[in-house]
């Protein structure tokens, strides 16, 4: 058996990819803001609630497959942006691309990628989404009119981190650019299977990734002359989205929604689709967890918009659980980049076939045979959380 074979959950996947990167990568990846008491409460939310299982009914026969914005996918999943990917892995975007569209879930490449749009569009066709942070104006329709020529149809807008958060630890490990430091040279020494079978892989056929889609002369990522044109504005205000919804025809996400009066305002702007979420407790240190912030939100905007979250999930029960709370579906970063960091595209493909089989096993459990029936009926709620 691989070691791939011997990881029967997504932690399992997470410590394989913790023994094979150096801990300041690792750390980008797992860790939150500050004192990560965000980070930990999206998780404790999950398993706070609990599932009421509803027993005497024929199960044999499972469907976790849905539909969002139109396109059929295999199960409530979506595969959210994540930093840095092209660093986990050699090429680690088309990898994660690879195994999504395989699994029949979307993918979501940022802004700050070192894959082409493009090729990932040919990857993935209409599973491909595209996130932006709210960037300077020109850099913003730069990207737009970019997805309309290749023909994404899904654009996501991330609005919670209009300024960087506090990760400390970056600054120690030193892994971002214009950070790093003798520690960093020496945590990458300290890993050669992943020093030469990424870096040094990159660095025989050209040399440091770029961003590929950026404006000539703001795509470079290492080195003095980052220009930084993909980190996100301050200023970007809903105005800003409400003009982004005019230029833009096809699906427009947001993501980072965690209140109701959010949600009312999103909606009003003409979205889509929001995703609750708070940048897996990345930005803003003690702010309210994703998953409890997911019914009230689900009520305020009583369907007018699809409504998703992240932040946490690692089990597929806990992907139902919030199903059953009013999500159309899950996005999850950290298992599918733990899987990359851990085996490639096969360690993204190990981690989606886990949190699979889960859904399944669990749907069954909860007495149901298909994801409509899943309610708020079949979850517990701790008192605090409690919502209608």
């Amino acid at each position: 058996m691989s070691v791939l074979d011997k990881a029967y959950n997504i932690d399992d996947i997470a410590r394989i990819a913790r023994r094979r990167l150096p801990k300041g990568l690792y750390e980008f990846i797992d860790r939150g803001a500050e004192d990560e008491v965000t980070t930990r409460e999206n998780e404790r939310a999950i398993k706070r609630t609990l599932i009421r299982q509803r027993v005497g009914i024929d199960v044999s026969q499972r469907d976790i497959s849905t539909t969002l914005f139109g396109v059929k996918q295999s199960m409530p999943l979506g595969v959210g942006v994540t930093g840095l990917v092209g660093m986990l892995a050699y090429e680690g975007e088309y990898k994660i691309a690879r195994a999504a569209a395989a699994a029949g879930v979307p993918y979501t490449l940022g802004n700050s990628n070192f894959a082409e749009l493009a090729k990932c569009k040919e990857i993935c066709g209409d599973l491909l989404w595209r996130q932006l942070y709210p960037l300077r104006q020109e850099i913003m329709n730069h990207y737009v009119a970019q997805a309309k020529e290749v023909g994404v149809r899904v654009i996501v807008v991330t609005m919670d981190s209009a300024i960087n958060g506090n990760r400390e630890y970056l600054f120690r490990s030193g892994f971002m650019p214009g950070m790093t430091n003798g520690t960093t040279y020496l945590q990458m020494l300290q890993t050669p299977r992943w020093f030469f079978s990424t870096i040094m892989r990159y660095m025989a056929t050209g040399g440091f990734p770029h961003f590929r889609d950026m404006p000539d002369g703001h795509q470079v990522f290492f080195g003095k002359r980052n220009t930084m044109a993909s980190l996100p504005v301050p200023s970007f205000s809903w105005e800003r989205l409400r003009e982004l919804r005019r230029n833009w025809q096809d699906v427009l996400v947001v993501k980072g929604i965690s209140t109701p009066q959010d949600a009312t305002t999103a909606v009003s702007c003409g979205v889509d689709g929001l995703i609750v979420s708070n940048h897996g407790g990345r930005s803003l240190d003690g702010c309210v967890s994703s998953f409890g912030a997911l019914p009230g939100v689900v009520d305020a905007v009583n369907g007018r918009a699809t409504v998703m979250v992240d932040g946490s999930f690692k089990r597929g029960a806990d992907i139902l659980k919030a199903v059953a709370a009013g999500a159309a579906a899950v996005m999850v970063g950290r298992a599918t980049t733990f899987g990359l960091a851990a085996g490639g595209q096969a360690g993204v493909a190990r981690s989606l076939a886990i949190l699979s089989a889960e859904m399944s096993r669990a749907l069954g459990l909860m007495g149901c045979t298909h994801l409509g029936e899943l309610n708020r009926d079949l979850l517990e709620f701790p008192l605090r959380d409690r919502s209608s």
